[in-house]
């Protein structure tokens, strides 16, 4: 499942695999290769799948430095995830060019975003595996949380803040609002995903405009709790 982005170029955000070692750059961008290298491969392959000696190979450096960097895989899988993450958290903050928006409209940008990454046929593969995988890595499960999904649902939070601050808002529990909404927009277009029932005309641009306005007309009416 894909989302037509035709209309709006901007939310066209999509992981890119790179392949082959860099032939030249900082040791930062060497480092940044290997994290979306093995992230391309725990994704594609699953993380019990996925070894040391596999990442190496793909990225052309040797285990040992892999290993100067990082304890073990799971550590290794949290970097990768976290740097996901930070890109994907970047592009959800840059709405400079959204000048004097409404919420509405900064929610429905990125909302297509989080939608993108989330419908990405390579992430349902990632969730789907995840799901098989997580029972015997609990510790995993709740590092991935602390670097995925709270950290998106802290920078809502402070968007939810800041339009409240302009008294566009009521006074709110925001985390949690944000919480919710995150709930309302992925929970069911990533399930049907997952189990391979969502429609290929799904409409998701609709879908974000119902989510929107339900979350924005609820939270109107709501008190501080």
């Amino acid at each position: 499942m894909t989302i037509s982005t035709t209309p709006h170029p901007q939310a066209a955000i999509q992981l890119k695999a790179k392949v082959g070692r860099p032939k030249s750059g900082t040791a930062q961008e060497r480092h940044i290769h290997l994290l979306e290298q093995a992230l391309e491969l725990f994704m594609t392959e699953g993380v019990a799948r996925t070894s040391i000696a596999r990442i190496a190979s793909s990225c052309g450096v040797s285990t040992r430095t892999i290993y100067e960097r990082f304890s073990n895989k799971d550590e290794l899988l949290i970097a990768a995830l976290k740097h996901m993450v930070e890109q994907d958290v970047l592009a959800m903050v840059r709405t400079d060019h959204l000048p004097d928006q409404s919420l509405a409209q900064v929610l429905t940008h990125i909302s297509r975003l989080i939608l993108n990454k989330v419908l990405d046929p390579r992430m349902v593969s990632f969730f789907r595996i995840g799901v098989s995988e997580v029972s015997h890595l609990p510790e995993l499960a709740r590092a991935v949380k602390s670097v995925g999904p709270e950290r998106i649902h802290q920078v809502l939070a402070d968007i939810f803040r800041g339009y409240a601050s302009k008294g566009e808002l009521p006074a709110a529990n925001f985390l949690r609002a944000a919480e919710s909404y995150c709930e309302l927009l992925i929970a069911g277009p990533r399930n049907k995903a997952l189990f391979g029932v969502l429609d290929a005309d799904w409409d998701a641009e609709a879908h974000i405009a119902f989510v929107v306005q339900l979350f924005l007309k609820g939270l109107q009416g709501m008190e501080d709790k």
